[in-house]
């Protein structure tokens, strides 16, 4: 019961944010109507969906420091920049979740992630990723 209104709520959402794009130019629109629209078969899916298991949720901790690392990444990304806080994010969510890797794999694996962003971003979108301020 949960999950079918977790999904109707967002179905309504998604569907309101499709709503207020309808004014904006195709080329704003574009990535974030394919966005939504996505979301919003997911959501019906997770609505129709007739599986009755039961989700056991065992750990809170990792998820609350998730949370938490993602907060900290949104205020920490304007004052370090993309690339440093994107490889410390990634390289924290690997190790909080307990991933199986080398810290040197962890960190190599990060980096690239972060620069292959910022790449595609910089150069293939032209839209600018905050920079280290010193």
């Amino acid at each position: 019961m949960r999950d079918r209104i977790v999904g109707i709520i967002c179905i309504l959402t998604s569907l309101f944010l499709l709503f207020s794009l309808r004014e904006k130019a195709f080329e704003a629109k574009a990535f974030p109507t394919a966005l939504l629209v996505i979301f919003i078969i997911l959501s019906i899916m997770l609505v129709i969906d007739k599986k009755k298991e039961k989700h056991e949720f065992h750990n809170l901790k990792s998820v609350l420091l998730n949370c938490l690392l993602f907060f900290a990444y949104i205020f920490m990304m304007p004052h370090i920049g993309f690339i440093i806080s994107t490889t410390c994010f990634i390289s924290l969510f690997i190790i909080i979740s307990k991933y199986s890797m080398k810290k040197t794999t962890v960190i190599i694996m990060s980096l690239l992630v972060s620069m292959i962003i910022w790449f595609i971003f910089s150069y293939l979108f032209g839209i600018s990723l905050p920079e280290i301020l010193f």
